[in-house]
Order: C-alpha cells, then sequence, then structure tokens
C-alpha cells in the first residue's frame, strides 16, 4: 500500500494563488468605476491608465486634432522617449469619438489637447495600479461665474470724483510734450491719438476734436478741441451742457475748460474732460471710438432770483 506524501508548501503556493490572483487581476481596472463620466465643468479632465488596461476615452463629437508630448502611435517609439520623465502612452483613433489609449512608460503625467468638433478638450494622463476601463467626455458644460455682489462692493468701484484731481489731469494732458520728456514714468500706460478732425457743426459754429488723450488707470479721456464761430452772431454756450458722444452713446462731461461765448469769426480752444460713465462706474471707452462734441443750444441758463435776495438776473444774450 503507498503512502500518499502530502506537500504543505504545495498547499500554502494554491491557497495564494486562489487568492492573490484575482485580487490582482482585479486591481488593474478602479473597482466601481470602470466606466466614468467625467465633469464637464473641469477645465484639465485627469484619465488614470496602466500598462495592463487598454482604456477607452468616447468622445461628443469626431475628433480632428489630437497631440501632446508622450503620445505615440508605434509601441517602438518608447526607446527614443528612455530618457523623459513623461509618461509613454500609446493611442489609436478607433473610431472618429473613440480614442483607446494604453501606458508604455512610466512617468510624470501626459497632458494631451484634444479637439473634437469645435470644442477643446484638456486631458491629462496619470499612471496608476487601478486604470479607468472607459471614459466619457461629455461637452463641455458653461461655468457659471455669477456672484452677489454686496452693495458696499459696488460703492467701492465707483469712481470717486475730484476736482483738484480733473484739473490735474487736463493739466498733465496740456503739458505732455515736455513732462513726458523729461519724466516718461508720468504718462506710463497713457494713451494719444493727434491729428484728428472729429467734427460737428451747429447753428454756424463748428466744434472739432484734433487731440484725445487717454489714462486707462483713472479711466479718463481728454479732448482737446477748436470751437470756429463762422456765423454772424455770438455763440454763449453753458460749458456743464457740453456732451461727449461715441457712436449713439452721450456722456456728460466732468470737467470743461472754455469761457463759453465765441464771437463771430472767431476760433477759441476748448478742453473736454471725461471719467468714467454715467452709473459712476468705469466705462472703459476705447480711444479709437468715433468720437464727436455735442454742443448745447446758444444761451446760459437762467439763474434763480433766490440766490440774488430777490432781485433778477438774467444770463442769456443780455435779455
Amino acid at each position: 500500500m503507498r503512502r500518499k506524501i502530502q506537500y504543505p508548501c504545495l498547499n500554502i503556493l494554491a491557497v495564494l494563488m486562489n487568492t492573490l490572483l484575482p485580487a490582482l487581476l482585479h486591481a488593474q481596472v478602479k473597482e466601481g468605476n470602470e466606466m466614468v463620466m467625467l465633469n464637464p465643468a473641469s477645465a484639465v479632465h485627469e484619465i488614470h491608465i496602466n500598462s495592463h488596461v487598454a482604456t477607452s476615452v468616447i468622445f461628443p463629437e469626431p475628433v480632428s486634432m489630437l497631440t501632446g508630448f508622450g503620445l505615440v502611435e508605434d509601441s517602438a517609439a518608447v526607446s527614443g522617449m528612455a530618457q523623459s520623465r513623461t509618461s509613454v502612452v500609446h493611442y489609436e483613433l478607433v473610431m472618429s469619438d473613440t480614442l483607446v489609449v494604453r501606458l508604455l512608460k512610466e512617468g510624470d503625467p501626459c497632458h494631451v489637447t484634444v479637439r473634437a468638433g469645435k470644442n477643446i478638450h484638456l486631458l491629462r494622463f496619470a499612471a496608476d495600479v487601478e486604470a479607468h476601463l472607459a471614459v466619457i467626455i461629455p461637452p463641455p458644460g458653461q461655468r457659471n461665474t455669477a456672484r452677489e455682489v454686496a452693495p458696499v462692493e459696488v460703492a467701492q468701484k465707483r469712481i470717486t470724483y475730484n476736482s483738484d484731481e480733473l484739473v490735474g489731469m487736463l493739466g498733465r494732458a496740456r503739458q505732455r510734450k515736455f513732462l513726458q520728456s523729461v519724466n516718461p514714468a508720468l504718462y506710463m500706460g497713457w494713451q494719444e491719438r493727434n491729428g484728428l478732425e472729429l467734427s460737428t457743426a451747429k447753428d454756424g459754429v463748428t466744434c472739432t476734436i484734433y487731440e484725445i488723450q487717454r489714462w486707462p488707470e483713472k479711466d479718463v479721456l481728454v479732448f482737446r478741441c477748436w470751437l470756429n464761430n463762422t456765423g454772424a452772431a455770438a455763440y454763449e454756450f453753458d460749458p456743464v451742457d457740453i456732451r461727449v458722444r461715441a457712436d449713439e452713446r452721450a456722456y456728460a462731461a466732468q470737467l470743461v475748460d472754455c469761457s463759453g461765448i465765441v464771437m463771430p469769426n472767431e476760433k477759441i480752444a476748448m478742453d473736454v474732460v471725461l471719467q468714467g460713465g454715467p452709473g459712476g462706474g468705469r466705462e472703459h471707452l476705447s480711444i479709437d471710438n468715433d468720437f464727436r462734441i455735442d454742443l448745447p443750444q446758444a444761451g446760459r441758463t437762467r439763474a434763480s432770483a433766490a440766490l440774488f435776495g430777490g432781485a433778477t438776473a438774467t444770463l442769456d444774450d443780455g435779455k
């Protein structure tokens, strides 16, 4: 009678094979995340890959462009990137909207740019023990950048008008040619248009903008103008009624330096300073707009008699 010989070490090995091998094979794919749909709000999509799993990436539209350092179509190309710190990823476009990738050499994440239809998708292939099996990339979602703004924040962003500062800006614009030559830092960021003839006419008076200067930091525009009266009567007006027009919109000036009267056959200078917009915020008007000066009706505004203790005072043509 033959005696059956027991090999305890073989029994232990069998147990290990039966318990560890399925676990090792299962660990190659992310459990519970074998197929995932990525978040459309993410700017960069991270996809986990390894050398044991072919990961499918499905796009919402046909792929027309695919590029990234570390991507190779030929597995043999990995030898030429042996010194690279970036992961080497083999790819194949198996369908117009489906990309299959597999890790060839582990390293830093491989960043890829894909154009599908009219959209650009940014991918980051990261080496991992557990890989995604299938990844669905949805169309890019619109990000909601709206947020509630507190009233105090609105007030802080409004422009604080300061008459002394406006006068200083006008003086700086007038003396730019000299001051910039001795202190260029004063005009850092300033813009200028010269040799202009942006004209409007009213009742025989022509207003021509010949120079515009812009200081973006303060949202200030300075218009240097000529008023030319070719009519037979004096043109008297209230400077506070001057408006600056940009296309279909008109803006009230914050400062107008002019006498307010132009005699017949006389030509006088007028400078206009515009800062911000009607709501008190920044208007960011481009210096390249087709600006015009809207001249008011002739005649100054009648002053209130209360200002003179009941006496009668008029400021329009002495009538």
